[in-house]
């Protein structure tokens, strides 16, 4: 190594996602593994000044948070959710936002002094779920991410597909309905003016304006104005008809989505992700694959399987890290770069305890992708299954965050642990793979295994 070179692991990128609603901007290593994050809101007012300074703003506060500097990166990638031109680092048309025509890639370097590589932000939602997603082992991917508006991105062994005018992959703007909503873009009856968070809002808000019974205005205080994703999420659950009704046409629409996608590509796997899937996604999801699931064009083979998102926020960032990796010659798709996340050793597990370190821990833990070692709270598992030996799906969200290839879990010594069939559906539409032994056999294989990992220890009852 070169004096001054740093190695791999030493690396640190940062990944900004520049989003409808937030700015997020991630610290990461080179293996993928995340040192911090920071979030802070999008501007709704304003010129592209208020947006630079809100991305700014991130930056500082998690290189604040991390006592680095600036000069400490390798290289800054930044999403953006419109028409970007990568090679002059400048945003050519945000239908959403106030970016058009910033060249914000020089305005960052100026900046920073830092390598800046700039892309449209499904499009690296896709790359960074081949790099750590539920796509890691395909080697074509299309993603289709459901927010505010509707994105995509096609990427072909580890390469995205940019198309001749830098627009490949704009799912969200492919006529769905001739005639139909006017578009952000400007066209009629898009994807986006269908089906996104917008659209989903504009349906809700003009059937509730004339007449239509719903929870929502009394969950949104009468200010409907911007009716969130987990808005959505709690209506559905206490059964609101309107709110289903309109969700379950959004969500045979995307089904419909991804058979254009199956029949014009036709790609190992379809991901779904954005904040619309990620918080409705037990609505959504049985909808769609019934939708794709009647598609009467058969293949030659098995194949094209529509996963949800394994990296859920995070993929995004972590797609503009493996932007900014190419960018400075250290591809993540090529070996000679591959870089594994360091885990902690889990050691001597006895009945009622298990070490890590130096530390020793008397109750149950998990060990997500970051390392981090977290206690777990048993009360959801008791109050939902009346046990704390069964997982569900929504303490997989814990220690699944950020995307595992495997989850090992450590069942107690005479193995009490069990998934239940919402977990086991969890698993297998992000393509996360587990093993579930008696705790001694799970703590070996879990130490011993050299993939992107996480782990649920039981330890006591």
């Amino acid at each position: 190594m070169k004096t001054g070179e740093k190695a791999g692991k030493d690396r640190l990128y940062l990944g900004i996602d520049v989003g409808g609603t937030k700015v997020q901007a991630s610290l990461i290593e080179e293996s993928g593994a995340t040192v911090g994050r920071k979030r802070c809101p999008t501007p709704r007012e304003g010129g592209p000044e208020q947006t630079l300074q809100a991305i700014e703003t991130a930056i500082g506060e998690v290189l604040e948070d991390a006592k680095i500097r600036a000069k400490d990166l390798t290289a800054i990638g930044i999403a953006i959710p419109g028409v970007v031109d990568p090679d002059a680092a400048r945003v050519v048309v945000t239908p959403n936002m106030n970016l058009t025509g910033v060249a914000i890639g020089s305005h960052l370097e100026s900046r920073y002094d830092v390598p800046v590589a700039i892309g449209n932000d499904c499009n690296l939602g896709t790359l960074g779920e081949k790099w750590l997603g539920s796509a890691r082992d395909a080697d074509t991917v299309v993603g289709i991410l459901v927010g505010t508006g509707i994105g995509g991105g096609y990427v072909h062994k580890g390469r995205l597909w940019r198309g001749a005018r830098e627009s490949a992959g704009e799912i969200g703007h492919i006529v769905m309905q001739i005639d139909g909503p006017k578009c952000g873009c400007g066209n009629h009856g898009c994807l986006e003016a269908l089906a996104s968070r917008s659209a989903i809002e504009r349906d809700l808000r003009e059937a509730i304006a004339a007449g239509r019974d719903s929870v929502l205005p009394a969950f949104a205080e009468d200010n409907l104005k911007v009716i969130r994703s987990g808005m959505l999420r709690r209506a559905l659950l206490a059964g609101d008809e309107l709110v289903t009704e309109v969700m379950r046409r959004a969500s045979e629409i995307i089904g419909h989505a991804c058979l254009t996608v199956r029949h014009l590509i036709d790609p190992d796997v379809i991901v779904l992700g954005g904040g619309v899937m990620e918080a409705n996604s037990e609505f959504m999801m049985p909808i769609i694959e019934n939708v794709v699931g009647s598609d009467q064009l058969p293949g030659a083979r098995d194949g094209g399987r529509v996963l949800l998102s394994a990296l859920g926020d995070d993929a995004v960032v972590l797609g503009a890290v493996a932007l900014a990796r190419r960018h400075v010659g250290r591809s993540p798709f090529k070996k000679r770069f591959a870089v594994s996340p360091t885990y902690p050793m889990v050691v001597r597990p006895k009945f009622g305890e298990v070490s890590i370190g130096r530390k020793t821990y008397s109750r149950d833990i998990y060990i997500p992708v970051s390392g981090k070692i977290k206690k777990r709270d048993k009360t959801l598992a008791r109050q939902l299954y009346s046990s704390s030996h069964t997982i569900g799906p929504k303490e997989l969200e814990k220690v699944c965050r950020g995307g595992p290839e495997v989850l090992f879990i450590a069942a107690g010594h005479s193995g009490q642990m069990k998934l239940n069939e919402e977990a086991e559906r969890f698993l297998e539409q992000r393509a996360i793979k587990y093993e579930i032994r008696p705790t001694p056999e799970a703590v070996d294989a879990y130490n011993s295994s050299k993939q992107r990992k996480a782990a649920l220890i039981h330890v006591t009852c």
